[in-house]
């Protein structure tokens, strides 16, 4: 991993060249509405622009109206801890806590969304007043003695259970601290950030690394390293934000070793997707090889979109881009809509490992070449990766995908039309909506919504 400039250049040039073979060469399954709808962009830039059937103001006002009128209202009335600081996810559609166990991810999660929505949606002091507390609850019941961090805790502190290994939390402490440090104006909150970020990249890029998280619960402690393209992704994330704003020549080093191994390492060439285990020497674990969590192919995309940005490299921009696509036209159920798990390409018999997703009671099985389960999460990041490529391109395949999100989200996965205020987080392939569930998503949907709104303000304006 000790690659000079030169030869980091240079390996990302062939990697630029070998994408575009290696996607001429795969044959891409495509919409119904014909061969050249999925690359071409928009004929006429100048038309006036619809997506999800909705001009660009009138989906931005209903953004708007998701956002500050019903997801936040339903966090304020009942996940967040005004008393203590800090939020309760454990929480049914319509609000009922089950539990007011506060986990390490989620917490993290809190003080980052409302940091940002601080920062960026007028200033108010009430969602300031939310991430300090929840900030104070960390910093005062959450760190270990040993430097490591709690990964449950009560409502009122007391530690659940202490660290175990699961460091992805503390990812998420690390953007809330970064965050938190420009709304605040708080240097100590920066510098906390910055110090956590490359403890854990350090801990992480290491031979003795073993993977301890809610992910993938079947990983052996005692096996060899295998790393997640999930934990590569949190250190480019939080390193492209952090040098947005700061520059660091150890976070540069961090978002270096990370954007390499999602754009070469991860990418399996022979199929055209991201594939989400590797050894620490960036090996293929057998059985591995052909499986894509596909959600996470784009998500990560925009996420190095991002990063694309931040160097002023457009070439790998559209790279990226077109990796979203391919993720999506792979991944996209054509017969109930929405965005597969996982493919496991031509293992038509695969049994795949029974899932229960974190803070959740349902249990998944399936068998065949596709995991079908159904979340939330990969819509949000759908709704995100597509509106930036449309933003910037104005390709129609953007547009429908960010369309066909954006109807299974309303007609599946929101439950205003039984009268609740919560989304199912995760569902079968038919979109089963279970009774009751145990827990609401503090983070992509929010993130989700502020983003677009981000995305939408920047093209109305441009439009204008």
């Amino acid at each position: 991993m000790a690659t000079s400039r030169i030869g980091r250049a240079m390996k990302r040039r062939k990697f630029l060249s070998t994408l575009g073979a290696a996607s001429m060469g795969v044959a891409l399954p495509r919409l119904a509405v014909g061969e050249e709808a999925a690359t071409k962009p928009c004929a006429n830039r100048s038309a006036p622009i619809e997506l999800a059937g909705m001009g660009l103001r009138q989906l931005r006002q209903s953004f708007h109206d998701e956002l500050f009128r019903v997801v936040l209202p339903f966090w304020d009335k009942h996940g967040v801890d005004h008393d203590y600081g800090g939020v309760m996810c454990s929480l049914d559609y319509d609000g009922t806590l089950i539990n007011s166990d506060k986990l390490l991810w989620f917490l993290g999660r809190a003080l980052w969304v409302y940091s940002f929505l601080y920062s960026h949606f007028g200033k108010d002091p009430a969602h300031l007043e939310i991430a300090r507390k929840t900030k104070d609850f960390l910093l005062r019941y959450g760190r270990q003695a040993d430097g490591w961090w709690a990964e449950k805790l009560s409502r009122d502190g007391n530690v659940l259970k202490p660290f175990g290994g699961d460091i992805e939390g503390i990812y998420f402490i690390a953007e809330g601290l970064q965050e938190y440090a420009v709304a605040a104006k708080d240097d100590q909150a920066r510098e906390m950030s910055f110090t956590l970020l490359k403890k854990l990249f350090r801990y992480f890029n290491r031979p003795e690394f073993r993977y301890s998280g809610p992910d993938f619960p079947n990983l052996r402690s005692d096996g060899p390293c295998v790393r997640p393209q999930g934990t590569w992704m949190l250190n480019l994330n939080i390193a492209t934000q952090m040098l947005q704003r700061w520059q660091d020549p150890e976070l540069s080093s961090i978002a270096d070793h990370a954007l390499e191994a999602i754009v070469q390492r991860h990418h399996n060439p022979e199929i055209n997707l991201n594939t989400e285990m590797l050894y620490f020497d960036f090996s293929r674990p057998k059985g591995e090889e052909r499986k894509s969590r596909l959600g996470h192919g784009v998500e990560v995309m925009w996420m190095a979109m991002d990063e694309a940005d931040r160097r002023g490299d457009r070439e790998l921009w559209d790279s990226c881009a077109e990796r979203m696509r391919r993720h999506l036209e792979v991944g996209w159920d054509r017969v109930y809509g929405g965005l597969a798990q996982w493919v496991d390409v031509d293992q038509g018999g695969f049994q795949w490992p029974a899932e229960t997703p974190v803070g959740t009671n349902f249990a998944f099985h399936f068998v065949g070449e596709y995991n079908y389960m159904k979340t939330l999460w990969g819509m949000n990041e759908t709704l995100v990766g597509t509106l930036r490529v449309f933003e910037r391109t104005r390709a129609e395949w953007a547009a429908q995908y960010f369309g066909m999100a954006h109807k299974t989200i309303a007609d599946h996965f929101s439950l205003k039309k039984r009268g609740l205020p919560g989304y199912v987080l995760f569902t079968d392939r038919q979109f089963t909506v279970e009774a009751h569930a145990s827990r609401q998503d503090n983070y992509h949907p929010i993130r989700q919504l502020m983003l677009n709104i981000l995305t939408l303000d920047r093209m109305l304006q441009s439009t204008t």
